[in-house]
């Protein structure tokens, strides 16, 4: 229809059948789109393209499209929009509306698909949130029931392995088979008290409740006290410990314990994972911004897609010590956390065939 500023309908250019037509086009509308009906007609008459506009017509809402200026309106009304164009187009004198329609169909489209995507990325983020809030209150249990079981266990383990030892120590008269089973359970209690022990570390360092009370330390003794103990236990496998070192460091403020733990992780890792008649090489020196602690083994090497697992706990990879002792899978991860704890790193560099090296740097 064409109709004059105001809203006064000048010509029905097409219509359904039997339609009535009121003088008003506002008068054609509903009650309920009075005042969205208004504003069209005025946004017609300043001379502009008003779009897709449902109005409610008789007992269905019309999508009506306008184009006008100050002397004359053109409004075609569809249920469908997408066939507003080509009714304009098919009406005489409609032509510029149908081009507009044209024009701006395909920007609206894309405004609409805009809106629907961030509503749907609005309700992920929510539904993330929600996820991830309930992830992180089930990690804290997890981490509560392992170290609440793991403290139950403990006491126990321990009793446990002194008996063992202590049988083995007054084992005269054993017979060889008996030997061999408490050889055997000696180890397995060990194993047990041992990644009970690891659980209780990290499980306490995944809560923040371990705190480092620093106090003015040497780097240098720290190391040596470490080898002093490390290298008991290497002469019984038949692998030496070379220790050297370059320049004077100054004194840090360290965890003395957490750091004497860290780098014994390392040295005993390095020890059980090199062959009999292996040397393990530690080395102290200066680097940029602090100091590095240097662990090198000459074990099987770790394989490259393997490395971003090292350090993760309870990861187990495909290397075998020649100890044949059974890894926790816990004591890197928890090295890591605690050189990191200090403001510090933990690195590895490894070879297949060769060895590998860790690295752990300590700023001054």
């Amino acid at each position: 229809m064409v109709c004059t500023p105001d809203g006064a309908v000048s010509q029905v250019v097409a219509t359904l059948e039997g339609a009535d037509i009121s003088p008003s086009f506002c008068d054609l509308v509903d009650e309920s789109s009075a005042e969205a009906c208004r504003p069209f007609v005025r946004t017609l008459a300043r001379g502009g393209f008003a779009r897709s506009t449902p109005l409610r017509i008789g007992t269905r809402d019309v999508h009506c499209f306008g184009l006008g200026d100050a002397s004359v309106l053109r409004i075609v009304g569809v249920i469908d929009p997408a066939s507003a164009a080509a009714l304009a187009e098919s009406l005489d004198g409609f032509a510029p509306l149908a081009d507009e329609i044209r024009r701006t169909h395909s920007t609206y489209q894309l405004y609409e698909e805009l809106a629907r995507v961030n509503n749907d990325l609005v309700t992920a983020q929510r539904e993330l949130a929600r996820t991830v809030g309930e992830l992180q209150r089930l990690n804290a249990y997890k981490d509560e029931l392992l170290g609440m079981a793991a403290h139950d266990l403990r006491n126990p383990l321990s009793a446990n392995s002194a008996f063992i030892e202590f049988l083995l120590h007054d084992s005269e008269g054993m017979s060889e088979g008996n030997l061999t089973l408490l050889e055997r359970l000696r180890i397995n209690s060990q194993y047990m008290l041992r990644l009970v022990e690891n659980v209780l570390d990290f499980a306490a360092i995944q809560s923040g409740h371990v705190r480092l009370q620093p106090e003015e330390s040497s780097i240098e003794e720290i190391v040596l006290s470490v080898l002093d103990t490390m290298r008991i236990i290497s002469v019984g496998k038949n692998v030496s410990i070379a220790y050297t070192t370059e320049g004077e460091f100054p004194p840090l403020q360290l965890d003395r314990i957490k750091v004497t733990q860290a780098v014994q992780n390392l040295v005993s890792n390095a020890v059980q994972y090199s062959p009999p008649g292996a040397v393990v090489d530690v080395r102290l020196h200066p680097c940029p911004g602090g100091i590095e602690i240097e662990v090198e083994d000459r074990g099987p090497g770790i394989p490259a897609e393997e490395l971003p697992q090292l350090f993760k706990p309870f990861k187990r990879l495909s290397t075998v010590s020649f100890s044949r002792q059974r890894s926790v899978g816990l004591g890197l991860a928890i090295t890591r956390r605690l050189i990191e704890a200090h403001g510090g790193t933990v690195d590895v560099r490894s070879q297949v065939g060769k060895g590998s090296t860790f690295f752990v740097r300590l700023r001054v």
